[in-house]
């Protein structure tokens, strides 16, 4: 005798409580996600006030001017070589950085460098973090000093 049940499918009632338990997650975890794209242009851009401020004193102990090359998407760091020419700069701390995924660096201008001398004097630079939800706002003066506001 044949057992009579069911040939292994999903009824409606069983497809629309996935799709609802789905959206209900998604519900939660989206705005999570945005927010943290938000919140990565803020850590970005105090991390990088605090790599500028770190290159300045570099530049004023090693008595070697450092500069800091920014492009769209990230930025490195470079000291003055025995030569005369810029080299990449040693150490984990000044080593090359991509920005995250769905931020980037505007307002460069036609400098797209910051140099800080062996004095502590630095070129004065206004630039941005940007992402979709907000941007970073970094300014330089002539003295070295950077300080950083969050907008946004």
């Amino acid at each position: 005798m044949a057992a009579i049940g069911r040939n292994g499918g999903f009824t409606l009632f069983e497809i629309l409580v996935i799709l609802a338990l789905i959206g209900i997650m998604l519900g939660v975890i989206a705005p999570r996600l945005s927010r943290d794209v938000g919140v990565s242009a803020r850590r970005e851009g105090l991390r990088l006030v605090g790599l500028l401020k770190a290159a300045r004193s570099q530049a004023i102990v090693t008595g070697r001017p450092y500069r800091v090359d920014f492009t769209a998407h990230g930025y490195d760091f470079a000291t003055l070589g025995r030569h005369g020419h810029f080299r990449p700069a040693k150490g984990s701390l000044f080593r090359a950085r991509r920005l995250p995924a769905g931020a980037r660096i505007a307002g460069l201008g036609k400098h797209h460098a910051v140099i800080f001398t062996a004095s502590g004097l630095g070129s004065a630079f206004h630039i941005r973090v940007v992402t979709a939800h907000g941007d970073f706002l970094l300014k330089g003066d002539g003295n070295g000093h950077v300080q950083g506001v969050a907008h946004g």
